[in-house]
């Protein structure tokens, strides 16, 4: 579908995350986050990292970590050289590397010049540090630590969207011209950045970071191909924060990540499957504590392969509490494009898996804005009211004025009936879903708020700044607080769900959905 749409127009020292106002300068389409603008971007810190920038952006042999299997593994990925010899990775709890484990690490050819290497460390014990070191050109890194964390409860970091790269279109203040791939990535992965080190600040005892998807900008999305190589500057950026070092990232696959291979060369997902695939991956899971993570690649419409994915990943893992999925697609967001009817059709095709498999909570990406619905059960389509993409198309771009079949269309997808309860700070037990889109977590690229807000939202928020949740999971809570970077206000009120039906060991009542007529159509 044609996206023209009309818009309102580390490496970093530690100074430059103190909290400050971050100016915002919208373009001439989509809103951003020009860094030389912002508080941290008007200090030294910018001009060093402009001079780190020039050795980051052709080495795109940064460590990528991921959370492994369960909280007592831990997958790597990186590459090297195609010219260089095997490469290798040990880890001890020594920072002096005595007694140093070597890990078995498998190699393959990447994009041109490169080789992926991947290797997992396997029984690590929580509430210990780790040090980790890696060869490039043949020599070893100085040790990185890895800090374990508990498990019994626990933190886990949420952001949406990087997009490393997005800002290229954009004019930069005083310039005359677009600024183009190379400043866009230096810019966004700036921001980026600080984005990375305000949650760390916030929280330094996070177990790992959940990203919605789009890591990155630029793909051929007419040619997939696993040679792909003309966004190696926009991972090289998505990978710079020296944070990410010590820290995982369980990454989504967005659309904008999908048809290229390089996505999986840089990232080593746990537990990964054909299910779902594209050139940048399938669908994966991992668990950690008392949580099931899922992650699907839904830019794969394949609904039935997505279907046995989340059973098959229920059924090996009975005894977990909390499950949690995680896809890029906002299916019940608020910006842009949660009206569209390809999003509303995916929606409707992975409502009864999720509530079939006792899903708790669905975090999704892809809007650019934030939003949180309420405890959501029984969405149905109304296949009467459906217009296609294309219908859809000219009313949101004015090309035909809203008449009553538009305004039916736009109601029917608001799933009034869905909504279980309207309270917005708490829920004990609920039966149903709870859906909540990230906004963007570098400025690379906002969307606005759709105009009306929808009958499932219970909580939204668009003010042009990077934000980034913190989840708090305990064996009877699970916490949402979601904050902006530039001075560390809460962008929303704390929302927890309950449980307290140990019977049921945290799942939930099998419960018929709602009295509506119901047609899933494929995706």
């Amino acid at each position: 579908m044609k996206k023209g749409r009309k818009y309102f127009a580390s490496l970093m020292l530690a100074a430059m995350i103190s909290s400050s106002a971050i100016n915002v300068f919208a373009a001439d389409n989509d809103g951003w986050t020009e860094a030389t603008q912002t508080r941290p971007g008007q200090t030294k810190a910018w001009s060093d990292w402009c001079k780190q920038w020039e050795t980051i952006k052709s080495l795109p042999t940064q460590m990528s970590l991921a959370p492994g299997q369960d909280e007592t593994e831990l997958n790597f990925a990186w590459y090297s050289k195609d010219t260089d010899s095997q490469a290798k990775l040990k880890i001890s709890t020594n920072k002096k590397m005595k007694h140093a484990k070597v890990l078995k690490v498998t190699t393959t050819d990447a994009t041109e010049g490169f080789k992926s290497n991947k290797a997992t460390a396997k029984n690590l014990k929580s509430n210990t540090k780790y040090y980790y070191s890696y060869t490039i050109d043949g020599e070893w890194t100085e040790p990185t630590l890895y800090e374990t964390q508990k498990t019994k409860s626990y933190s886990f970091g949420f952001v949406g969207d990087p997009q490393i790269g997005s800002s290229s279109g954009n004019t930069a203040t005083g310039a005359i011209e677009e600024q183009g791939q190379d400043n866009a990535v230096r810019n966004d992965s700036f921001n980026w950045n600080n984005t990375i080190n305000t949650m760390l600040k916030k929280d330094s005892d996070i177990s790992f970071i959940v990203s919605a998807g789009d890591q990155i900008q630029t793909r051929d999305k007419k040619n997939p191909s696993m040679s792909y190589n003309k966004n190696e500057i926009e991972y090289a950026g998505y990978l710079s924060p020296t944070a990410l070092k010590s820290v995982p990232v369980a990454t989504t696959i967005g659309n904008h990540d999908a048809v290229s291979g390089n996505y999986s060369y840089h990232f080593n997902p746990a537990n990964a499957s054909e299910l779902g695939s594209t050139m940048a991956g399938g669908d994966s899971y991992y668990t950690y504590g008392n949580t099931l993570f899922i992650m699907l690649n839904t830019n794969n419409t394949n609904i039935a392969e997505h279907q046995k994915f989340v059973e098959n990943a229920v059924k090996e893992n009975k005894d977990a509490k909390w499950k949690v999925v995680t896809l890029h697609q906002d299916i019940y967001g608020s910006g842009e494009h949660s009206n569209e009817p390809e999003i509303a059709n995916l929606r409707y095709n992975l409502i009864p898996i999720f509530e079939d498999n006792d899903i708790d909570v669905v975090l999704t990406g892809h809007d650019h804005t934030y939003s949180r619905s309420y405890i959501l059960k029984g969405g149905s389509l109304d296949e009467s009211s459906m217009i296609t993409d294309d219908e859809f198309e000219e009313y949101f771009e004015g090309e035909k004025e809203s008449d009553q079949t538009y305004e039916n269309y736009l109601e029917s997808i608001e799933d009034a009936d869905a909504v279980e309860t309207t309270n917005t700070k708490s829920v004990t037990n609920p039966e149903g879903i709870l859906y909540m889109t990230a906004n963007s977590a570098s400025g690379s690229k906002y969307y606005d708020l759709v105009e009306k807000k929808q009958a499932y939202i219970a909580s939204r928020w668009q003010e042009d700044v990077p934000t980034y949740s913190i989840i708090d999971v305990t064996d009877t809570t699970f916490t949402i607080n979601t904050y902006r970077t530039d001075n560390n206000k809460k962008i929303d009120s704390s929302f927890t769900i309950k449980k307290t039906n140990k019977k049921n060991n945290g799942h939930k009542n099998n419960v018929h959905h709602n009295d509506k007529k119901t047609s899933h159509k494929k995706h």
